[in-house]
C-alpha cells in the first residue's frame, strides 16, 4: 500500500459515508417529528399523487355523508307532518259521523264544523304547505335527488305531492246556498225587506225569518224553528233543510240540486251546493297518506343504507392515505438509531482517517 501525503481517499470515504448518514438521520428526525412518511414529494413522488387523489376522494364521501344527513332530516320532518295530517283526517271523520247525527242540535252541529274549518286550515299549513329550508315538503314541484358517493351518484327521493289532499272540496258545515236577494216563487218568498217567507201548500202552515247573508243552513233551521211557528225546520241525512207542517199533513226539502217549486228564481252563490257530511277525507285519502308515509320510509331506510356505505367508504379512503403519508413510528425509530449510530461511528472514522497520514512525518524524519 502506497504513503502518500496530499490524497486520503480512506479520509474522503469515511466522509462521504457520514454525509449520508447525517442525512438519512435528519431524514429519519423529520419523519419522526412531522408523523409524517412523506416530507418532500421526493421522498415518494408516486405515492404523493396517489394520496391526494384519495384524500379529496375521502373529502368527496364526507359531503355526501352530509348530504345524506341533510336528506334524513328532511325525510323525518316529513314524515312528522304526513303523521299530523293522517291525525287531522282521522279527527275531521270523527267529527263528519258527529256532524250527521240528528239528535245535535243547530249550536252543535255549528261547533262541530267551526273544529272542522280549522282542522282544514291546520291540514294545508301542516302538511300541503310545510318547508324545509325552504324546499316544498311535499315536493309538489319534482323529486329531489340526493348525492350519495363521492363518484356524484345520486338517490330519487319519492315525490308525494300526489299522495296529499287538496283540501278546497272538504266541507261539514252544510252552508244553505247564500241568497242574493232575489224574488222566488212559492213555496218560499223573499220579501223586500230580507225576510224569508216560507209557507206550506196546506195554506196555513207559515213562517217570515229574518236572513244574513251566508247564513248557514243550520243557522237557517234554528231561525225557523225558533220563530215558534207552524212549520218545523230540520236538516235531512244528505245534508238539506227540510221543512214539514207541525200537524205533518205537507213536508217538503230545499235541496241545491232541485230545480221543482223550491229554487226557481232563487238567486244563489256561485257553485255553493254543499252537502253537510258528505265530503270530508275520504278513506282513500287516508290511505294516501299511509302510503306516502310507507314511501318516505322506505326512502329513509336506504339512505340509511347509503350512509353506512359511504362512512365505511370514507374510513377505507382515509386508511388508504394514512399507509402512503403516515410513518410508522416503530419502524422509524429503529431506523433512527441506526442512523444515530452509524453518524457516531463516521465520525469516528473521519478522525481515524485523518491520522492515517501521520505515518509518512514519521519516514520524513527517519
Amino acid at each position: 500500500m502506497s504513503v502518500v501525503i496530499n490524497t486520503n481517499s480512506a479520509a474522503t470515504i469515511a466522509a462521504g459515508n457520514l454525509a449520508e448518514s447525517n442525512r438519512m438521520l435528519q431524514k429519519s428526525l423529520n419523519r419522526l417529528s412531522s408523523g409524517s412518511k412523506i416530507v418532500n414529494a421526493a421522498d415518494d413522488a408516486g405515492g404523493v399523487a396517489v394520496a391526494a387523489r384519495l384524500s379529496a376522494a375521502a373529502v368527496r364521501t364526507q359531503g355526501a355523508l352530509g348530504n345524506i344527513s341533510s336528506a334524513l332530516s328532511f325525510l323525518q320532518q316529513q314524515d312528522s307532518a304526513l303523521k299530523t295530517g293522517a291525525k287531522i283526517m282521522q279527527r275531521m271523520n270523527e267529527l263528519q259521523i258527529l256532524f250527521k247525527d240528528d239528535t245535535k242540535n243547530a249550536d252543535d252541529k255549528d261547533q262541530y264544523a267551526t273544529e272542522f274549518d280549522k282542522l282544514k286550515l291546520q291540514y294545508v299549513e301542516a302538511v300541503r304547505n310545510a318547508q324545509f329550508n325552504g324546499i316544498d315538503m311535499m315536493k309538489a314541484e319534482g323529486a329531489l335527488d340526493v348525492t350519495v358517493n363521492e363518484a356524484l351518484d345520486t338517490y330519487e327521493l319519492s315525490a308525494l305531492s300526489a299522495y296529499v289532499s287538496d283540501t278546497s272540496a272538504w266541507e261539514i258545515d252544510g252552508d244553505f246556498p247564500s241568497l242574493t236577494g232575489a224574488s222566488v216563487s212559492l213555496p218560499l218568498d223573499l220579501a223586500a225587506d230580507a225576510n224569508l217567507v216560507i209557507s206550506l201548500n196546506d195554506g196555513a202552515s207559515t213562517v217570515s225569518i229574518t236572513l244574513s247573508d251566508g247564513d248557514t243552513l243550520g243557522k237557517i233551521v234554528e231561525k225557523i224553528n225558533l220563530g215558534n211557528a207552524s212549520i218545523k225546520a230540520s236538516m235531512s241525512p244528505e245534508g238539506y233543510l227540510k221543512l214539514t207542517a207541525k200537524s205533518g199533513v205537507d213536508s217538503f226539502e230545499i235541496s241545491a240540486d232541485s230545480d221543482d217549486d223550491v229554487l226557481t228564481g232563487l238567486g244563489l252563490a256561485d257553485g255553493d251546493d254543499s252537502e253537510a257530511g258528505d265530503v270530508a277525507p275520504s278513506l282513500q285519502e287516508i290511505d294516501n297518506l299511509a302510503t306516502a308515509r310507507a314511501k318516505n320510509g322506505a326512502d329513509q331506510s336506504v339512505l340509511q343504507y347509503y350512509s353506512e356505505l359511504a362512512m365505511s367508504t370514507k374510513i377505507n379512503f382515509e386508511s388508504a392515505v394514512s399507509r402512503i403519508m403516515d410513518v410508522d413510528v416503530a419502524q422509524e425509530s429503529t431506523q433512527l438509531a441506526r442512523w444515530n449510530t452509524l453518524v457516531q461511528a463516521g465520525t469516528a472514522m473521519m478522525a481515524q482517517a485523518n491520522g492515517s497520514t501521520l505515518s509518512a512525518l514519521s519516514l520524513l524524519r527517519s
